[in-house]
């Protein structure tokens, strides 16, 4: 019963902690004259993917006591990509997400396909060595170079009045995102503990609640933008999510400890996220639709068809 409760009470700060985070990101976005894409790809993408970050550079650490840890690194990167682009879309899609200015569809285009590519291409002789990781690193920061110097240009750049000071804004962000983390950290804790007293296999336990708790933040952060109206702070937040988990995560990793890429990654895992991804893109910038239910159902069959491939495939 205390599992179920622990629970509950993880997903109540999931929900608390998003709509401090979106208040805080909003008042900050409409006072600096930003628009809410840029800034979710800046600055909520990177406080969003702080486990990803933190798990990782935990693991190349312990890698270099002699353990290889590479398989942590390189399957929460990838899989929480994955499940941004398939899960998180996918669920929030239902609530809707409208199509995005074309104009943005090179720049994300290029960063969004380029991280696969180059990822797959330093990693097909089976690893990332330190060089392929500061190589990796350096067009992480190519991407925040051009994503910052031209935060300034766009026309989505918001013109309402905010008043609300700039410190208290920015407490907001911060003491959203804190209980943000913390929160999606009981979640995840609570329901393997619950998912065990109920009689769920370890894999089932891995594999469905530990994956979709990676993306949680995303999750809570989407929703909350979708339903005030925030939509491209939710898009933003999510595209810069998924390049930072692509390039930043395994790159800053290799750094520390070179990577050793199991064969599968590349042969599944990799042309699943070209996959989700290129469809992600389509929606949101060819088709004018945007990402409704129908375009919803298809990511969320998609990312289940990879779960369970995952599961009962090679590598599983």
């Amino acid at each position: 019963m205390i599992e179920f409760l622990l629970l509950i009470a993880g997903m109540a700060g999931l929900w608390l902690g998003s709509e401090i985070l979106i208040r805080g990101a909003t008042a900050l976005t409409d006072r600096y004259h930003l628009s809410d894409a840029a800034f979710g790809m800046l600055v909520l993408a990177l406080g969003t993917d702080l486990p990803e970050l933190f798990v990782a550079v935990d693991a190349s650490i312990r890698s270099l006591n002699g353990f290889d840890y590479s398989g942590i690194v390189i399957g929460s990167a990838i899989g929480s990509a994955i499940g941004q682009f398939g899960l998180v879309f996918g669920a929030a899609g239902f609530i809707g997400f409208q199509a995005m200015r074309r104009r943005y569809l090179p720049r994300n285009l290029f960063f969004l396909i380029g991280s696969i590519v180059v990822v797959g291409l330093l990693s097909w002789d089976g690893q990332l060595s330190r060089l392929d990781g500061l190589l990796i690193t350096a067009f992480y920061a190519s991407y925040l170079y051009i994503v910052i110097s031209r935060r300034h240009l766009s026309p989505d750049a918001t013109v309402r009045p905010s008043t609300v000071e700039s410190w208290r804004a920015w407490l907001w962000l911060a003491g959203g995102l804190v209980l943000l983390l913390l929160a999606a950290e009981l979640t995840v804790a609570s329901a393997i503990s619950f998912g065990k007293v109920v009689g769920l296999s370890n894999v089932a336990v891995s594999a469905i609640i530990i994956g979709m708790g990676s993306s949680l933040p995303e999750m809570s952060v989407s929703f909350a933008a979708l339903l005030k109206n925030r939509g491209a702070l939710s898009v933003g937040n999510l595209i810069g999510s998924n390049i930072l988990d692509t390039l930043l995560v395994p790159g800053l990793a290799a750094v520390i400890s070179p990577l050793t890429v199991p064969r599968v990654v590349l042969l599944i895992d990799l042309p699943v996220l070209l996959l989700v991804t290129l469809l992600v893109i389509g929606f949101l910038y060819v088709s004018r639709r945007g990402v409704r239910k129908t375009e919803a159902v298809i990511l969320l069959g998609l990312y289940a068809g990879y779960a369970i491939v995952r599961l009962t495939g090679p590598g599983s």
